[in-house]
């Protein structure tokens, strides 16, 4: 596959690719043009031929062709590949897959196309079901863009329709249509229940909910996964909501089928739910292809409490800027609309605060600030934050609760220096890196990182820096960090000997050759052998730094002080000599 995807990029230029979309223009060795990813009033985007990647200087978008392909099409790399392996006249060795595999999946939907038809024509049928939609507020328009339909409460009604319609039941079992007895026949899944077609991004019916009429449990049934249909990558309305996502409209994650219905008719457009699941990480990777912001729009009993807080802290981690909204107490979207009307969800929806604010105010209602409880889960909170600027902000409006600490500052530092440890505890860096200022050509790293990569993307540097990119600690930044290991991982302990965009290219667009690409795009005139060698001593005098602080922060002893002090004075004496 890695020698398919070199293929595609040799002989695809990406810069004919954008230049599909964006006029460009040649400045220097990179071409320029408007930014597409936001309103670019003056040219930020840039291209390189030579790495293969663009990158806008002003909204960070950056990535390779295929990268530009998901994200203008909205497509997953998979797809990427095959629409630029067809651009490219590539032939993929698993680009078709066996013509009955094929006719499989189309039989598979036809019959959830099938089962559908049958819901919806049994709720025109049931004078129940027509009268309990009209009392939650669904009317006719409703009711046919989300397709609602109804199961009647009949043993095998459902399974007589499908077998007429030549599908077989065992095929139909597998996708939780029908189930099986003891005697072999067949029986209905769904019965006396409001049925919601689940349809994944690209609009394939793939999955049902049904829920009881009445009282009874579960009041729920949803489809469990089956060969078109995986619940935890998949989330309810997304197909509708799609369309509105643009501008980086933050998407607005719900409950329930019903929550998600009653934002849209609320004029909340891009709501969406999760299926019978906790919110996971392939949901917030399948966001991010969207939108970069979400809202978590939770009920405010304890129970969704608890989700609102996993959803921001799985979505937070997929880089997503997330704020929780809480509906009012005892109301959910679709209660909430009919009591007082559409402006009511928006202004829920528009009550958003940060994950951090949210998880401390659940903290202070559970423990006191005497509690060590509370200084133990108050410093989980701060882990959450995104940079240093957050987590002073946070750090300053915490530390007048500090028992035993008068001094604010003082207090402030030690529990930035807390959510340090337990950022390293969780496997995170000491402390989070400073937000990127528009323009910058790197996230989250310091100047003289970013100019050493860039001196090893030229292999006249590469022999003095490759060694140091196995010290341990060395960095100042979890960024350069990662990408020392990504390198380190690459290529091992010998440097590799090609020039910067061959190099680049053997990344294999990972998160990696995404940064080197951008290092690439940009160039730095103090970049010398004298520099080089400079700034390696600077990182290396730093470190020792780092470790008598953490040393005298741990209380463990005077002579490793004295022993890491001498050994800087000899390098500073050696260094003047």
């Amino acid at each position: 596959m890695a020698d398919e995807l070199d293929d595609i990029r040799s002989r695809i230029s990406i810069v004919d690719l954008v230049g599909q979309v964006v006029r460009l223009k040649r400045s220097g060795k990179n071409w320029t043009g408007l930014c597409p990813f936001h309103s670019d009033k003056k040219p930020s985007f840039s291209v390189s031929d030579q790495s293969g990647y663009y990158r806008c200087w002003s909204c960070g978008e950056t990535g390779s062709i295929f990268d530009w392909v998901m994200k203008t099409q909205n497509l997953t790399f998979g797809e990427a590949v095959k629409v630029l392996a067809d651009q490219a006249g590539v032939v993929l060795s698993r680009q078709q897959g066996r013509p009955e595999e094929k006719e499989v999946k189309l039989g598979r939907l036809a019959a959830m196309e099938s089962a559908l038809s049958f819901f919806r024509t049994e709720l025109a049928r049931s004078n129940m079901a027509l009268d309990y939609c009209k009392g939650r507020g669904l009317d006719e328009a409703v009711m046919a863009t989300w397709e609602i339909g109804y199961a009647p409460d009949v043993g095998d009604a459902m399974a007589r329709h499908l077998q007429k319609g030549g599908f077989p039941l065992s095929e139909c079992k597998e996708l939780f249509l029908v189930d099986q007895g003891s005697d072999g026949s067949y029986f209905d899944k769904f019965r006396g229940r409001l049925m919601f077609p689940i349809r994944d991004e690209r609009a394939n019916l793939v999955a049902f909910g049904g829920r009881l009429l009445g009282d009874g449990h579960p009041k729920y049934i949803n489809s469990g996964d089956t060969p078109l249909y995986r619940k935890s990558r998949v989330l309810y309305g997304l197909n509708v909501a799609k369309n509105d996502l643009k501008n980086d409209a933050p998407i607005v994650l719900c409950e329930g089928y019903l929550d998600v219905i009653a934002c849209h008719r609320a004029g909340v457009t891009t709501a969406v739910a999760s299926l019978g699941t906790a919110a996971t990480d392939l949901q917030a990777q399948l966001i991010k292809r969207y939108t970069k912001r979400a809202i978590i729009l939770y009920d405010s009993d304890p129970a969704g409490e608890k989700a609102a807080q996993r959803a921001s802290e799985i979505f937070g981690a997929e880089g997503l800027q997330v704020r929780v909204s809480l509906m009012p107490a005892g109301e959910d979207p679709d209660t909430l609309l009919r009591k007082a009307g559409p402006d009511a969800v928006k202004v829920a929806v528009d009550k958003g605060i940060h994950p951090v604010d949210f998880k401390l105010i659940q903290i202070q209602q559970r423990h006191n600030p005497a509690d060590e409880a509370f200084w133990r889960e108050a410093i989980d909170a701060l882990t959450l934050c995104k940079n240093d600027l957050e987590l002073r902000t946070y750090s300053q409006k915490l530390a007048p609760l500090v028992p035993d600490l008068k001094d604010p500052a003082e207090a402030a530092r030690w529990l930035r220096a807390e959510a340090g440890k337990a950022r390293k505890a969780k496997g995170r860096y000491d402390t989070p890196e400073a937000p990127m200022l528009a323009g910058r050509p790197l996230v989250g790293m310091k100047s003289v990182e970013a100019d050493l990569f860039r001196a090893y993307l030229q292999p006249a540097f590469r022999a003095i820096i490759h060694p140091i990119l196995t010290e341990e600690d060395l960095f100042l930044t979890l960024n350069a960090a990662d990408l020392a290991k990504a390198i380190l991982l690459k290529f091992g302990g010998s440097p590799p000997t090609e020039d910067g965009a061959i190099l680049i290219g053997r990344m294999e667009d990972s998160d990696s050759a995404k940064v080197l690409a951008e290092l690439e795009m940009t160039t730095s005139s103090r970049i010398t052998l004298e520099w080089v060698k400079e700034s390696i001593t600077l990182l290396r005098n730093r470190k020792e730094d780092r470790d008598r602080n953490r040393i005298r922060l741990e209380g463990s002893g005077d002579e490793r002080l004295d022993e890491i002090s001498k050994r800087l004075k000899r390098k500073h004496e050696d260094a003047e000599s």
